[in-house]
């Protein structure tokens, strides 16, 4: 709502200039009332013979020296000049002058005081106007995570292609409702071969959060000649033949949640690291599917981890040992 001193101010700017109307226009009356004051008429002219005011002349010639004077009145005093009629006053006018003056100055005062707003100038000696008030700045919203920028996985990598690894030092910030897990498995065959198998001792780990999700798994492998994966590689004469790496994140890798346990599901492609040149993919993709979940009650979020890694039909349990299998839940 709009402040009323607008309003008074310009209801005193108008009678200010009314008065100093007037006051202008009986200035512009009295001035054309005053007649003219004429200029004294000059003295008739005398005859051309008398060039003198006071010629001794004549006298000296009718009374010359030691005649005795006559009774002369001599020239009498000047006759009054006929009163005029009479000036206007000055101070009449100097006194109308100061009005208009004061009038104009209030008629400024109003002007500027009208076209100032409320609580910017009040009006001289009128009440403070109060500043409007302003409205309440807007809440910022909370900062939430932005996404992981992943790089993609592609689902079929040729042997020995360039550009592996992208993904093995990242993970997926936990946010609020995140997870984090990792699980080491027992021996699981890989792949049959005519004469033996290629067995590996896998490890996962998981971190999710905001709906991403990003999962790492190592699997060192070794070639033995049985059909199943012993419990122990070297006391079973296997030969170790590498550790193959993949890394896989969503919409690749699948991840559902029931409470606390998490089951994932994905194509992983295995690389590897040859030493000293970068990491290439070795052109194999094994379907994998994971599950975690808390062996016990939680302790400040946290409990050792039991699942297991499937491939195919084939099946690899958790190892019982906490410092290797553990969960831990956010929120």
């Amino acid at each position: 709502m709009d402040s009323p001193a607008p309003v008074a101010a310009w209801l005193v700017l108008a009678v200010a200039l009314l008065a100093l109307g007037v006051v202008a226009a009986g200035l512009l009356l009295g001035r054309r009332g005053t007649p003219a004051v004429e200029p004294p008429s000059p003295p008739p002219d005398r005859p051309a013979g008398r060039r003198w005011a006071q010629d001794d002349l004549p006298g000296f010639l009718e009374s010359p020296p030691g005649t005795p004077a006559a009774d002369d009145p001599g020239p009498g005093p000047p006759e009054p000049a006929a009163p005029g009629p009479a000036g206007p006053d000055p101070s009449g006018r100097t006194v109308a002058g100061l009005a208009a003056a004061a009038l104009a100055l209030v008629a400024v005062l109003a002007a500027v005081a009208g076209t100032t707003r409320g609580g910017e100038a009040p009006l001289p000696g009128g009440p403070a106007t109060p500043p409007a008030p302003r409205p309440p700045a807007a809440t910022a919203a909370p900062p939430t995570t932005a996404p992981p920028d992943l790089p993609p996985v592609p689902a079929d990598p040729l042997p020995g292609e360039r550009g592996a690894g992208a993904l093995a030092a990242r993970s997926v910030p936990l946010g609020d409702d995140g997870a984090t897990a990792r699980l080491a498995l027992g021996g699981l065959v890989l792949e049959r071969r005519a004469v033996g198998v290629t067995v590996t001792y896998p490890s996962v780990s998981v971190t999710v959060g905001g709906g991403e999700a990003l999962a790492h798994v190592l699997l060192p492998t070794w070639n033995c000649l049985g059909d199943a994966a012993p419990a122990d590689p070297e006391q079973a004469g296997c030969t170790r033949a590498g550790v193959e790496y993949a890394d896989l994140p969503t919409p690749a890798l699948e991840v559902s949640r029931d409470g606390d346990a998490l089951r994932l599901t994905g194509r992983f492609p295995t690389y590897t690291r040859p030493s000293g040149t970068p990491p290439v993919y070795t052109g194999r993709v094994y379907p994998l599917s994971v599950t975690v979940a808390p062996a016990g009650p939680l302790r400040d979020g946290q409990a050792r981890a039991e699942g297991a890694l499937f491939l195919g039909t084939d099946r690899a349990g958790s190892l019982p040992d906490p410092s290797l299998s553990r969960i831990r839940v956010v929120g």
